[in-house]
């Protein structure tokens, strides 16, 4: 009953979202006058249709989908507040949770949003699975009645709140009940949510978007009337240009435009990390000492200074633990695992047995293989390729380096088509379970990047279960260790976030709490910054 009374009392706050931190030039509701309309304009790029099948799963495209749909809680600046549903409690062992829906909610087509849609939406993405989104921890969703819905788990899940109530989108039955396959080429025509955003354009080849405020919204409608993704190669320069008004900036050019008095900045967490990722189904990543040999000699401060956009002002190094160190979970005693040491690499190397016998320069392994290999990235990380490239050939490793597309480089690593990858992962700010143990969380152990270690495994199985906070901070900490030990990644840099926008255009931006936007997005994009936020 204390969370309901305390969830309530933050409805009471909600309505005042919708009107708060208006623009320049708009009128409140008092009737003294007409606001005029506000268009956004935000860096673009082909995230997909904005369906839950058809989203390309990737943070940017969760913010689309965000836009569109809504879930049964939300986060903003400060933590869980309600959302479709007004309040919610959870039964003492754990496996049962029961969400009340406000009242009077619609879709965009005008249908009345009730219980049923959402246990449609579970049914649903059971017959039809979407890697983001965990719903395979739940038995059965029942609905008493049309505002109730009893979510019955199979066993406890810890982070039920963030990576189900707070991430999973619910969608209209009478648009989807006799969709079979979710994902064919009518998707387009199914963009129909409870969200504060109708999708009024999409061009998949020019990465640009058109949403309209959706005036019936729950929430009333959002200060910002139309929201423009459009093409941005150079989303800097397109942000100094005017041709958007906000966007990620490098933190070398960070005091430019802190003296741009157009202009505003803000700085956000470490949320985000690039990695070398093993494929350990092959030799000689397969081996352990191997994938230390080639932390050691990789000089992860050196590659930031040479690589990354401000040096040290751009990023911090990474953690062989995987955490970063803004995450509360952080460990410090794993930060200096495999510190830079060329001499320890090759003697790692020479127990493994490969050196360079010949002296040409290029190791070899016992039966003569010479050590070249393949290594995809991203075009935006290049030069950091070419900076491990050169590292890693002081200790006889020769890399041939092939940039792709991210959704290319994506399918590669999932088929294991690749030696070494350089690829980023965000996230990094949600529930541990889902970082370090992201794998157990989605049923799927053979993810690229998962530890395979026993103990491991069983620590993070705990951890999706216990909520006793003592205990998971423990297991944190051995994940952490066992993550450092394994090593089936090398964390590179947690790179810090910094945006600028035109406060002109809008205010009230901020970085979502808990880890960020659903299941922890780290970017400055949550609706709440468009509907407008709660006045202070």
């Amino acid at each position: 009953m204390a969370l309901r009374k305390l969830v309530a009392c933050i409805l009471l706050c909600l309505p005042l979202w919708a009107c708060g931190n208006a623009p320049s030039g708009q009128k409140d509701a008092s009737g003294e006058g007409k606001k005029s309309a506000v268009t956004l304009r935000l860096p673009g790029g082909d995230w997909g249709v904005p369906t839950p099948f058809t989203f390309y799963p990737r943070g940017p495209g969760y913010i689309h989908l965000s836009l569109v749909y809504d879930t049964l809680i939300w986060k903003d600046a400060k933590g869980k507040v309600p959302w479709l549903a007004e309040s919610w409690e959870r039964s003492p062992d754990g496996l049962l949770w029961t969400f009340h829906l406000r009242p009077g909610v619609k879709w965009q087509d005008g249908t009345p949003l009730t219980a049923a849609d959402v246990r449609f939406t579970f049914h649903y993405l059971k017959l039809h699975p979407v890697e983001w989104f965990p719903v395979h921890k739940i038995r059965d969703v029942e609905t008493p009645d049309a505002r109730t819905v009893v979510f019955r788990l199979e066993r406890p899940f810890a982070p039920f709140l963030k990576e189900v109530a707070g991430n999973v989108p619910i969608i209209p039955e009478h648009i989807w009940r006799d969709v079979q396959d979710p994902r064919d080429e009518g998707a387009i025509r199914r963009v129909v949510g409870s969200g504060p955003y109708r999708l009024v354009h999409y061009d998949n080849a020019q990465g640009s978007y058109a949403y309209e405020a959706n005036s019936q919204y729950f929430l009333g409608a959002p200060r910002v009337d139309r929201l423009l993704f459009v093409p941005a190669a150079d989303q800097v320069a397109a942000l100094q240009r005017g041709d958007v008004d906000e966007s990620i900036v490098p933190a070398s050019l960070v005091a430019q435009f802190k003296d741009n008095h157009s202009l505003a900045v803000m700085h956000g967490p470490a949320y985000w990390v690039l990695t070398v990722l093993f494929n350990r189904d092959r030799f000689p990543f397969s081996e352990e000492k191997v994938r230390h040999a080639l932390a050691y000699a990789i000089d992860r401060n050196a590659l930031i200074e040479q690589a990354v956009p401000g040096g040290a002002q751009g990023a911090k190094p990474g953690n062989p633990g995987f955490l970063p160190p803004d995450s509360p979970w952080f460990d410090p005693a794993n930060q200096d695992t495999c510190p830079f040491d060329l001499s320890r690499a090759r003697i790692l190397l020479r127990s493994a047995g490969i050196e360079d016998r010949d002296g040409n320069g290029i190791s070899e392994s016992p039966d003569g293989t010479p050590m070249r290999f393949l290594l995809i990235t991203a075009p935006q990380y290049l030069r950091e390729a070419e900076t491990i490239r050169l590292m890693l050939r002081r200790v006889g490793f020769e890399l041939e380096i092939t940039p792709m597309d991210i959704k290319t480089m994506d399918a590669a690593v999932r088929d294991r088509r690749f030696d070494l990858a350089i690829t980023g992962r965000g996230g990094l700010g949600g529930d541990p379970s889902a970082i370090i143990g992201f794998g157990v969380v989605l049923g799927d152990r053979s993810i690229p990047g998962l530890p395979q270690d026993p103990e491991y495994l069983r620590a993070a199985k705990e951890l999706v279960e216990t909520v006793d906070s003592s205990r998971r901070t423990e297991l944190c900490r051995t994940m952490q260790r066992l993550y450092a030990g394994e090593l089936p990644t090398i964390p590179l840099y947690y790179p810090l976030s910094y945006t600028a926008y035109d406060p002109a255009k809008l205010t009230g931006w901020f970085y979502t709490a808990e880890g960020g936007i659903g299941i922890g997005v780290p970017m400055p994009l949550n609706k709440l910054v468009f509907i407008g936020e709660k006045r202070s």
